[in-house]
């Protein structure tokens, strides 16, 4: 059993890993514009670029979570920190566009295997009572390395473009060789799942159409959509501004990163309250509705400051959606946890495959295009929730 300051100093070390690993995902955000110059490249190219990272995580996050259980926590971890010290280098040394995907298809893997396996650590080594304590924090770190990452990547290019890489590069190196020496392997001998245990019994395919006919398909369509809708955004955000605006990495940067940090606060702050005063359905309602409004208004923003309140307002509008369709997806999935769970994350990896590269097409053929599907994708859901409104109500009371 470890001991409770081991506990401590294991999930410090992977909130550090997982931290490392959200943050250079967001880290080429703000770069994408300056990357589109130097290879004189379209907005297709950059959309598909962002994309690499969601179509590794669809194939691979799902098993992921069953190699942890046969080969152990700690051998996924250092594969993952392998992957994404190496991402950064080809990242670092991308004299050639095609190394650019190299190192976003690394980027993929590495976090495909680190989210899981941290996951996994965790609930070996708190008992039921810390283990939702546990998972916060794993979460909080998420998050703040979503929201990092995109400032990071900006204000380091103030010193070179490659720069951001080389600093994520040495951080991931460091945070493999405190792995590798430091980390316990949390996976007893005994609790390893043999090869026949571990394999799939149901394709992705298969698992998408059985959740097309299930009565939690509602929410699942939801979180595409304003998936799809988030992941235009951060596509083609910087090209959008730098076209438009005349925006550095750098003020891409501080626009993404604030509202990133205000969208954390206000979620951490109002969601439960917003659910208690209106209920979960007007809650969905009024984000979906305010995510709209966001990308439209964007169309007609000219400022700085205005630009950073519509970001702002769009942030805060999935970080409050994003828990409360969670919520009901776990209220309708009753004896599915597992299933629903795996299923939410595959309806997120399909909108970040879909909408960034949607938005690259678009941007090509008119810069204001991927704002109206923004605003069309977060319309239709709040269509789609009004029309199903009350079967959800009933399935979910039922």
């Amino acid at each position: 059993m470890i001991s409770k300051p081991s506990k401590i100093n294991t999930l410090f070390l992977l909130m550090v890993c997982v931290f490392i690993a959200t943050a250079a995902f967001g880290l080429i955000i703000p770069i994408l514009p300056a990357f589109m110059d130097k290879f004189n490249t379209n907005g297709q190219m950059m959309g598909l670029l962002v994309a690499t990272y969601g179509i590794i995580q669809l194939f691979l996050s799902p098993i992921a979570g069953r190699f942890a259980d046969r080969y152990g926590r700690k051998r996924i971890i250092v594969m993952g920190l392998i992957c994404l010290t190496l991402s950064q280098l080809f990242f670092a040394f991308s004299f050639h566009f095609w190394l650019l995907f190299l190192g976003r298809f690394l980027t993929g893997i590495a976090v495909s295997l680190l989210i899981p396996g941290a996951m996994a650590c965790i609930i070996d080594i708190t008992t039921e009572e810390e283990r939702a304590k546990g998972l916060s924090f794993l979460n909080a770190s998420i998050s703040f390395g979503f929201v990092i990452g995109p400032g990071i990547g900006g204000f380091l290019t103030a010193y070179g473009l490659y720069v951001p890489f080389y600093f994520a590069a040495a951080v991931s190196f460091v945070s493999f060789l405190l792995s590798f020496f430091l980390l316990p392997e949390t996976l007893e001998k005994k609790g390893q799942m043999p090869k026949e245990a571990t394999a799939s019994t149901q394709s992705m395919i298969q698992q998408l159409l059985r959740s097309i006919r299930a009565p939690y398909v509602v929410p699942l369509l939801l979180v595409f959509l304003y998936s799809v809708s988030l992941y235009i955004f951060e596509a083609i955000f910087g090209l959008f501004v730098d076209k438009q605006f005349g925006f550095t990495a750098k003020d891409i940067a501080m626009v993404i990163s604030i509202a990133a940090f205000v969208s954390v606060i206000v979620q951490l702050t109002f969601t439960n309250k917003f659910v208690s005063l209106f209920g979960e359905s007007k809650v969905m309602n009024g984000t979906l509705v305010a995510g709209g409004l966001s990308f439209l208004l964007l169309l007609f923003t000219t400022r700085f400051f205005s630009i950073l309140l519509m970001t702002c307002l769009l942030y805060t509008a999935t970080s409050i959606l994003r828990p409360v369709i969670n919520t009901v997806l776990s209220k309708l999935a009753v004896n599915e946890q597992g299933f629903i769970a795996g299923m939410n994350n595959a309806y997120v990896s399909l909108g970040s495959v879909v909408g960034p590269i949607l938005g690259g097409i678009l941007f090509d053929i008119n810069t204001y295009f991927p704002y109206i599907v923004g605003v069309l994708a977060f319309l239709a859901g709040s269509v789609l929730l009004t029309w199903k409104h009350k079967s959800l109500l009933s399935t979910s009371i039922s």
